[in-house]
């Protein structure tokens, strides 16, 4: 069983938590990781920028931050991947700036931030194409699981 936990400490920032704890779900089991834990945080840009400062070295606000860590759990036990901090902040701007939807940008963030603890990494021109493909195709999952939902409870209502 996975636990996802989503903090908000971006109080200008409304985030609407069980709709990120289920796309990380997906992500989870999209790779088979079961027994997993994973913390997500949204911050503010100011504190994303500190963040960064602080553990890599970068004197600049960024959009999401996953630090991993490796932890050997015992069998049957859930097993800390790693946590994720995300600006909403910047999400929000960015939203405008692409025209996409507050909760759209998010989602792309938590994916990519979980895709970071998987091992997926952005800073060769390979890496980057694998996994922006690899993004899209998670976000297509998340949405048609989200439209299944939707008319799933739809039927239940008739």
């Amino acid at each position: 069983m996975q636990r996802i936990k989503v903090n908000n400490l971006n109080k200008s920032r409304r985030i609407k938590k069980k709709a990120i704890e289920r796309a990380a779900l997906r992500v989870l089991k999209s790779f088979g990781k079961e027994n997993t834990l994973v913390d997500i945080t949204f911050v503010t840009d100011r504190k994303i920028k500190a963040l960064n400062k602080k553990y890599m070295k970068r004197n600049y606000s960024t959009d999401v931050l996953a630090f991993s860590f490796e932890e050997n759990a015992l069998p049957g036990r859930r097993r800390a991947i790693g946590d994720i901090y995300i600006s909403s902040d910047t999400a929000h701007k960015n939203a405008k700036r692409f025209k996409t939807s507050f909760k759209k940008e998010l989602t792309l963030y938590t994916v990519h931030g979980l895709l970071h603890l998987l091992g997926f990494g952005d800073k060769t021109r390979k890496e980057k194409k694998r996994i922006r493909r690899t993004e899209k195709r998670l976000l297509e999952e998340i949405s048609r699981w989200k439209l299944k939902r939707k008319e799933s409870k739809t039927w239940s209502k008739a």
